[in-house]
């Protein structure tokens, strides 16, 4: 095999040479493609269950976490409403990115306790609009009320024309009693006379009734009728008598008639006056009342539309989303309880008084590239806006790995570096033949071929395998030397044959 392996090179010598350049110049446009790992598939097997779970865990509940670090230099507190509002800033930026899973800061609690406190803010804004919608339609109901009782009650009437009026009937009755008097007083004397007349014709028949013949049937019988006529006349004014005097007291009647009408009529003249007080006081609480129903339809429209307007900014308060506080006694209040005591959910981001901490966490399965871009963004941000009296750092596993990964490229760097010149140095003293320094230039290349060969197959650079690179330049050479040693020694031999 190594025959025909030497008899094709020695036949086709500038074919394999084209070919092998070709290789290499292939194999080195792979190098594009190396990255550096310092993920947990360098120090786990991807295929263990172990790993399996891990991807598993950070798929449903994100990955790794860097953490941005402010820390307050002068004697104040770190939590002021300027730096809220730089790590705002920061935070906008890093919600822009796909792989952010997550975003743990004070300003996220804030917005959130904004967030609710706004919810209430709307609810209270729909009672208030809803009482003061009731309150202005009550207050414009009892207005109209008023101003229909107001205008319903029409004027007073004129009592001075229904006192002349009633004067009149007074002075008419009192007319009548008076005529009722003197009546009264014939009357009593009427019957006084007509009693003693009747009394008197009794008498008369009684004396008349002596006369007749006893013993003569029919004047007895007259004599006894006669008797009986006079008997009734006799009771009969005897009663008319009782009568009269019985009816002495009624002449006396019309003049306490007389005397209580007049009184009467004294009383309306002072009630005259009180009610012409009493109208004047009527008018003027008419027109009071009709301006305080005025007063009450005019507030309660008022009232109304300021409902409106209230219902009118909770229809459109979709537009205004919750924030951060422009002044720091607000943002005290969102803090701290009543005590002053820090609320709990501030303690994973409030360290102390001096220092607080946003946690930014990834998507799981995130590359590293994306981790370090990311990181870097964040750092680009901090540098570009720097903050008054207050100090920064970002931190975490994402952090480390992107500076070890930084680290393993300086290293490897160096180490090439320091290896070649070791190499030219050793060649050029140790090694005396012609083309001293060929093996090392056969090294590099076969460096640069693997490196290309692990970006098309996809093998990383870890802390391990950074370590071959050296080992490979060293044992490479050795093979190297040893070939070009017996290379020209059979040179050697060869020329001394033809000689």
């Amino acid at each position: 095999m190594q025959k025909k392996l030497a008899s094709l090179m020695y036949k086709h010598p500038v074919k394999i040479v084209l070919l092998t350049i070709m290789a290499v110049v292939l194999l080195a446009a792979g190098a594009k493609n190396v990255q550096m790992a310092t993920g947990n598939e360098t120090l786990v097997s991807s295929e263990s269950m172990v790993y399996k779970n891990n991807q598993q865990l950070e798929e449903e509940f994100g990955g790794e976490s860097i953490v941005i670090l402010y820390e307050a230099t002068d004697d104040q507190e770190v939590l002021t409403v300027d730096r809220l509002e730089h790590m705002k800033g920061l935070e906008a930026i890093l919600n822009s990115h796909d792989n952010v899973y997550s975003v743990m800061s004070p300003v996220v609690l804030v917005e959130e306790i904004s967030s609710k406190q706004a919810d209430k803010y709307k609810e209270g804004i729909v009672e208030v609009s809803d009482g003061l919608n009731e309150m202005g339609g009550k207050l414009i109901e009892i207005g109209e009320q008023m101003e229909d009782n107001t205008s319903g009650e029409g004027q007073l009437p004129n009592i001075e024309r229904q006192r002349s009026e009633l004067n009149q009937g007074i002075n008419n009755m009192i007319q009548g009693q008076e005529k009722l008097k003197a009546g009264t007083t014939n009357l009593v004397n009427g019957y006084s006379q007509f009693g003693a007349q009747t009394k008197e014709a009794g008498m008369k028949l009684e004396e008349l009734d002596s006369k007749y013949d006893a013993n003569d049937p029919k004047q007895k019988q007259q004599a006894e009728q006669i008797k009986r006529m006079s008997i009734q006349l006799i009771q009969l004014s005897e009663k008319m008598l009782q009568g009269a005097q019985k009816s002495a007291a009624l002449p006396n009647v019309p003049d306490q008639t007389i005397n209580g009408l007049k009184r009467i009529e004294s009383g309306l003249s002072k009630q005259q006056g009180q009610f012409e007080n009493f109208r004047a006081g009527k008018a003027k609480q008419t027109e009071d009342l009709k301006e305080l129903s005025k007063g009450l339809i005019e507030m309660g429209g008022n009232l109304v539309e300021i409902s409106d307007n209230l219902t009118t900014m909770n229809y459109y308060s979709d537009t205004l989303g919750p924030g951060l506080p422009e002044k720091q006694e607000t943002l005290e209040y969102m803090v701290y309880d009543d005590s002053g005591k820090k609320r709990e959910i501030f303690n994973e981001v409030i360290i102390d008084d001096h220092t607080m901490l946003m946690m930014v966490k990834f998507d799981g399965n995130v590359s590293d590239d994306v981790k370090s871009g990311v990181s870097k963004t964040i750092k680009s941000y901090l540098n570009e806006n720097q903050i008054e009296s207050t100090d920064t750092m970002v931190s975490g596993k994402p952090v480390l790995d992107d500076a070890i990964r930084s680290s393993m490229k300086e290293s490897i760097q160096k180490m090439m570096m320091l290896s070649i010149l070791f190499m030219v140095i050793i060649l050029f003293f140790a090694f005396n033949v012609s083309w001293r320094l060929l093996p090392l230039a056969i090294i590099l290349i076969a460096v640069i071929g693997t490196v290309g060969l692990m970006g098309w197959i996809q093998i990383p650079i870890t802390m391990v395998s950074m370590a071959v690179f050296p080992i490979l330049i060293g044992l490479g050479i050795d093979y190297a030397i040893q070939l070009q040693n017996r290379y020209t020694e059979e040179m050697a031999e060869e020329e001394e044959d033809h000689e």
